[in-house]
């Protein structure tokens, strides 16, 4: 009774502090990828009525327009929520989205434009957009900060908080605050309304789909379901809708709709689902693109790959090289298909490569293609994320060999053109804030911008006879498209004009007419505009939209063109035939020729005097709640502990101090970490005590039949401080070293143990003493994860330390220690794992190391293998086996099986290579006879199943003993033993 009362207590721990646990990284087994610091920022700041503004930029002009939009986002949303903010909002501006990814704040991937929290109220952002796309963005991070205030009540309130509202609540508020519905949001929506794939709210109110999305579905059907809360109760229901989240509990759950609208979940769905139907049902007459197309794919779920990004032709027009996501393997791949019938002749990008982080992409079209073919039909463009920034990838078009990589020192860049004459390349890209278009020689790699203004240029197509370029310019708040010749791009003649957006043009063959996509009718619709006669045809009557039509070679009637249906891009073929809308008078437009431009709602006046610089670490603030974490150990001992972390604004510095106990054993650690530069060091103070369980072998054998396994633990106390920092090469590889001092006291836990062997013919290797050292690592970790764990490439830790004898009775050694692990992906989420770890500690006081359990070696004993030499190594398969389950514990998943075999040699200093195991013998009479023998090596095989559930990964596995009376006869195997069963909690190697 009283064991099934300590594992209720630890199960009630566990679930009530589930977020906390699977927060906390010390429990993952893996290295981390290296955080880059790649540019060294200073750091100004500024303050408005509302606002502390810090960026780092020389120019005043990106303060004054920061300060303005932030002032204007405040002023309108406090009005239209009517609340004011009880504290200043820091807002952290980065020139470029590369620079924001570099922040200390959140380890944010590439395409987030801003984050906001809730604990000091602070808005991270960058620049690359239009202004009037940044007014928005600043508009949905600073209502998050009004959410923010409205739930917890000041900043830090959110530490004494243990629930949240769904996700929809949240970021729906944010977009409706925006009061505006992008071309790519609503195309989302409309889509997903068409098409009888509406999200749906679950008992706890939180919003789900059924089918894959391009993007989570809080943002844009929480911004629709907060137009139906207005349409239905009128501005005063939103409001009354957030005062029932102010008063929500800070346990328990919160059920907001039922409070304010007095409907469950299941009947307000219903009832938004009723109007939002309503509102699209005028689109059910227009087509879908299957009803005149043929689908070229990709078509997922039919196959391993989800969402046509981009497309390219070739000059034959028999292949279309398509940029597109591999579910199977988790990443980017560039695919060519068959014009003909879709059907994938090859993946040019397949598996795994370290010459690029992962292909650039962009999911909204009007940014332009990101992949271009060459006249010649020999090469194909396309860009992908190296290090700090991308780089131009040329590959060959049948082999998908790279014929040639550049590095761009601008941001973003998207639209490649090649320029056959010169050997050149079109591109556009952000550089110093400023959205323009280069030129690129590939021969000499310089790059020249031909633009250098302040428009916003994107989506370039160069024309046939290689003359001109067509692109878009943001003019207000509408994409509009202009003609340029190639060699004087300041000349510009205006296409199109009045309300909506044209977007992704292309030329036709004969290099007159210009293709192009608008949404002039809401849905985006394929247009042409002859250049000769300014006549404006229109090709088709979409639900959703149909973007970069392209005419294919000795068919001028026929198109090949994406198309966003059921929740993702696909390319489509088909004949269309124009219907002659109106004609079009173009603008020749001077080089002084004033824009609209889009203006804040306040207007500034910057004054120099009160910029200041932000030096030094400044104030300390708590990171977040200290967790308390119970973690649940295969020799039945539980884990218990806290941590408290303090940081600057920044997060530049951190302080933390944590504090934990396992079984009746405490240990302390206190560190202080610089995060500012490349170069990232760090100063800690520590006391642990740990344990481990010495082998009887190397104390009495005899010990087997009087004393039983948890007799035999010892304990080790460490108390010293260490200074250390690291340095990365790339985000794959660096070097790190620590020096520090400690002082090691070693012992047996049990008195009696200390007594039995306190002789002179003891247990001799316990460590009782000071020592100095040092160390120094290469680590490498080209891992890549999918939901369940690694899945591809290796991790190692190579690493020396070395003690220094400053006084003649410290402890004095060389260890070399070397951890090596490599991933095999075969297909469909199997894989071969392996792994070796390997240690050797040599000289006067050998430093003795141990392992066993687990998926270390598991027919061994927790901590039992102890040695100052010793390796072990397993191999795994790994297989998928059930997707999700749900069981009366709730939904677990996925479900994996395992088939594994470990092996493991261990030396003590003085002791042979031997390991002794128990063993039995069984005579006819059935009686059973148990003695002991030395081995050289032991091990184990078997097979295990792993399912996850409230994230933790539970196992589950059958194993039997192993070992090799030889290690020179390898393949000489004894098993011994009955099968065992072990269960463990934590993560694969």
């Amino acid at each position: 009774m009283k064991n099934q009362i300590k594992f209720l207590v630890f199960l009630l721990v566990f679930i009530i502090f589930i977020p906390q646990i699977f927060g906390q990284s010390m429990y993952f087994p893996y290295y981390g990828k290296n955080k880059v610091n790649y540019t060294k920022f200073h750091w100004k700041s500024y303050q408005t009525d509302n606002f502390d503004i810090y960026y780092y930029t020389e120019d005043i002009r990106t303060l004054k327009i920061i300060s303005e939009l932030a002032e204007s986002a405040f002023q309108r949303i406090s009005l239209k929520i009517k609340h004011q903010l009880s504290a200043r909002v820091p807002i952290l501006f980065y020139k470029t989205s590369t620079e924001l990814q570099q922040t200390n704040l959140y380890r944010l991937p590439e395409g987030v434009l801003g984050v906001s929290e809730p604990l000091l109220y602070r808005v991270a952002m960058h620049g690359d957009m239009p202004i009037d796309a940044r007014q928005d963005l600043v508009e949905h991070e600073l209502t998050h900060i009004f959410e923010y205030d409205l739930l917890y009540g000041s900043p830090g309130g959110v530490l004494y908080v243990m629930n949240a509202p769904p996700g929809w609540i949240m970021e729906g508020f944010s977009e409706y605050n925006t009061e505006t519905w992008s071309s790519w949001s609503s195309l989302i929506v409309r889509d997903a309304v068409l098409n009888d794939r509406i999200p749906e709210l679950n008992k706890r109110g939180s919003l789900f789909s059924r089918y894959p999305m391009p993007r989570p579905p809080s943002y844009d059907f929480g911004h629709a379901m907060y137009e139906f809360i207005e349409h239905k109760y009128g501005k005063n229901g939103v409001r009354n809708f957030w005062q029932s989240l102010k008063n929500s509990p800070m346990l328990g759950r919160i059920n907001p709709i039922k409070r304010a609208f007095g409907q469950d979940p299941k009947q307000f769905g219903h009832e938004f689902k009723k109007y939002i139907r309503d509102k699209y049902k005028h689109f059910l007459l227009r087509d879908n693109p299957e009803d005149y197309s043929i689908t070229m794919g990709p078509e997922f779920p039919l196959n391993e790959y989800w969402f046509a990004f981009s497309h390219a032709l070739s000059p034959s027009g028999d292949i279309i090289a398509v940029e597109t996501f591999n579910v199977k393997d988790n990443d980017f791949d560039i695919l060519l298909l068959s014009a003909k019938d879709g059907s994938v002749i090859k993946n040019l990008t397949k598996g795994y490569t370290l010459k690029y982080e992962h292909i650039k992409y962009e999911i909204e079209p009007s940014k332009g293609r990101d992949i271009a073919w060459s006249s010649d039909g020999d090469r194909i463009a396309f860009f992908a994320r190296t290090g700090k920034k991308h780089s131009l990838f040329i590959i060959d078009a049948l082999s998908g060999n790279t014929l040639n990589k550049i590095f761009l020192s601008q941001d973003r860049p998207s639209s490649p053109c090649f320029v056959p004459e010169n050997n050149g390349l079109f591109f556009t890209a952000f550089e110093h804030g400023i959205h323009d278009i280069f030129k690129l020689n590939l021969d000499t790699k310089k790059v020249i911008n031909l633009t250098q203004d302040d428009l916003y240029e994107k989506a370039l197509a160069l024309s046939p006879d290689g003359s001109q370029l067509v692109y878009s310019i943001r003019i207000g708040t509408y994409d509009k498209l202009f003609l340029s010749p190639i060699n004087n791009l300041k000349e510009k003649t205006q296409l199109t004009f009045g309300r909506g957006n044209t977007i992704t043009p292309e030329f036709s063959l004969d290099s007159k007419t210009i293709y192009f996509s608008g949404d002039m009718q809401d849905a985006f619709n394929i247009y042409s505009v002859s250049l000769d006669t300014g006549e404006l045809k229109r090709y088709t009557d979409v639900r959703t939209g149909n973007f970069f039509p392209v005419q294919v070679p000795n068919s001028p009637d026929t198109f090949i063109f994406s198309s966003f249906n059921k929740g993702s891009f696909q390319i489509f073929k088909s004949e269309l035939e124009g219907e002659v809308e109106k004609t079009v008078t173009f603008a020749q437009i001077t080089e002084d020729e004033e824009y609209q431009r889009f203006e804040p709602l306040i207007s500034l006046k910057i004054d120099q005097d009160k910029i200041k610089p932000y030096k030094g670490i400044g104030k300390l603030y708590m990171s977040g709640r200290p967790p308390m974490d119970a973690i649940f150990a295969t020799d039945g001992s539980i884990y218990g502990g806290s941590s408290i972390v303090f940081s600057d604004l920044f997060r530049d510095h951190t302080f933390s101090f944590t504090a934990y106990q396992v079984r009746s054993f405490r240990s302390y650690f206190f560190s202080y970490l610089n995060q500012k530069r490349r170069l990232q060091f760090m100063a800690s103070a520590f006391r642990y005590t740990m344990y481990y369980y010495t082998p009887y072998s190397y104390m009495d054998p005899s010990l087997y039949y009087r004393l039983n396994y948890r007799d035999a633990i010892a304990t080790r106390t460490i108390s010293g401080a260490n200074v250390g920092a690291y340095y990365p090469f790339n985000r794959y590889y660096r070097v790190q070293a620590t020096f520090g001092y400690s002082n090691y006291a070693e012992d047996f836990y049990d008195p009696y143990m200390n007594k039995v062997m306190g002789g002179t013919s003891g247990y001799g290797f316990f460590w009782n003493g000071n020592n100095v050292s040092g160390t120094l690592s290469l680590v490498g970790e080209t891992t890549k994860f999918k939901n369940y764990g690694p899945s591809r490439g290796n991790t190692f830790n190579i690493g020396i330390t070395q003690s220094l004898p400053i006084v003649k009775s410290f402890i004095q050694n060389t260890t070399l220690r070397l951890d090596f692990r490599q991933y095999l992906y075969i297909g469909a989420d199997a894989l071969f794992a392996f792994r070796f770890n390997g240690f050797a500690s040599l000289g006067k006081n050998p430093y003795i190391s141990y392992f066993g359990g687990n998926n270390q070696v598991r027919s061994a004993n927790y901590y039992s293998l102890v040695g100052n030499e010793g390796w072990y190594s397993n191999l795994e398969f790994r297989i998928p086996l059930i997707n999700s389950a749900t069981t009366l514990l709730g939904q677990i998943g996925p479900i994996r099986g395992t088939f594994f075999l470990d092996m493991a040699r261990i030396k003590l200093k003085g002791y042979p290579s031997k390991i002794t195991v128990m063993d039995s013998q069984l005579f006819l009479d059935g009686s059973r006879m148990e003695y002991l023998r030395q081995v050289d090596a032991v091990g184990s095989y078997g097979f295990g199943l792993e399912f996850f559930f409230l994230g933790f990964p539970i196992h589950l596995d059958f194993v039997k003993a192993l070992d090799w009376t030889k290690f020179s006869a390898p393949f000489d195997i004894n098993t011994r033993g009955d099968w065992m069963t072990k269960f463990w909690i934590g993560f694969d190697f």
